[in-house]
């Protein structure tokens, strides 16, 4: 039996949806508390809560005397969590995407720093991956991925579209520890373009991730914008 959905769930996941098909974008003011009340027959108190979760999440920002409007807010990640592109977007109720830019299988030898990473030896194959991620059709980040055939074998081409750590784990390789690091660099005139900013400050992410802790099985490189991307250090 379908489990039935709460008054504040019902009205959530129509905020989510509008923003999810782009009627809501950032920056857009969402009916008020009492017109979502008339709407769906709820309580005004209900619709209040919903809101101040909504807002507590990052999705909207509230002024008051004004109303709340979809943030524009940076999405952040706890460097703690290990949590793919894909967690992060739908954590704060945007809609995760991805357009596959390059593709190839190649000799670990073309990739010198990248091999020494995974431990690969130059003859060894690697998959090298490039994608512009995309929160609701807004681009984030351009993320260069690197991965040893041995351990992925054949890769199917439509996997791409969505998250690369769920392919895995539906291989059976179950990621058991990661070590990232963190720069700001300066993008290229290329990399700025696909991300549409006019700054050339970029948040570099390369994170390295491992099978039993031990066994290098991934490589990731992330270039951030700057403006709409954080990272959160925190001892809990």
């Amino acid at each position: 039996m379908e489990k039935q959905l709460s008054k504040r769930q019902i009205i959530e996941n129509y905020i989510l949806e509008e923003i999810k098909n782009g009627d809501l974008k950032v920056g857009d003011q969402i009916p008020g508390e009492i017109e979502l009340a008339e709407k769906f027959g709820f309580g005004r108190q209900t619709v209040h809560n919903c809101l101040r979760d909504l807002a507590n999440r990052g999705v909207l920002e509230r002024t008051p005397g004004r109303g709340s409007f979809v943030s524009g807010k940076p999405v952040n990640r706890n460097i703690a969590n290990k949590m793919s592109f894909t967690d992060d977007m739908r954590s704060i109720g945007m809609e995760p995407g991805s357009s596959l830019l390059e593709f190839r299988l190649s000799k670990a030898s073309d990739f010198p720093m990248i091999a020494d990473l995974l431990q690969l030896s130059e003859e060894e194959k690697l998959y090298y991956i490039v994608r512009l991620r995309t929160g609701n059709g807004t681009p984030i980040a351009l993320q260069y991925l690197y991965t040893p055939y041995k351990y992925i074998g054949d890769i199917d081409l439509g996997t791409l579209s969505g998250s690369f750590d769920k392919y895995m784990e539906n291989k059976g390789i179950q990621v058991e520890g990661f070590v990232t690091k963190l720069k700001a660099i300066e993008g290229n005139e290329k990399q700025l373009e696909l991300l549409q900013v006019k700054s050339k400050a970029l948040l570099k992410s390369l994170s390295v991730r491992y099978i039993d802790g031990k066994i290098p099985v991934q490589c990731t490189e992330s270039l951030y914008r700057s403006d709409l991307f954080e990272y959160t250090f925190s001892s809990f």
